[in-house]
């Protein structure tokens, strides 16, 4: 196994931890195949979890600190409702990008 799915696996397993049923995807120049090493880990995720979101988003990033530490890799994390994600951000160019080009873990 790469180094590059070693550190999906550690992101998704991370995630996981806070909510299994978490749809996580990787968008992006990682994604796409155009990033350079120093390039940052864009990652979605999408949850049930309405409630507290900003909670929730911030348990994900203390998760992920951890493999940011010990790879030194920065992980960009973006969390939303998947209710919030499929209605109102339907129409967003974020949307349209990750759908196009994002890969799931």
């Amino acid at each position: 196994m790469g180094k590059k799915e070693q550190i999906l696996l550690k992101i998704k397993n991370s995630i996981r931890q806070e909510d299994p049923n978490a749809e996580i995807i990787l968008y992006g120049s990682r994604a796409r195949g155009t990033s350079s090493k120093m390039f940052d880990w864009d990652i979605l995720v999408l949850t049930d979890k309405s409630a507290n979101i900003n909670e929730t988003e911030d348990n994900f990033r203390n998760y992920l600190y951890d493999i940011e530490l010990e790879t030194g890799q920065i992980i960009s994390t973006l969390v939303y409702s998947k209710d919030y994600w499929n209605n109102i951000l339907k129409f967003s160019s974020l949307y349209i990008n990750v759908s196009n080009e994002g890969i799931r873990l």
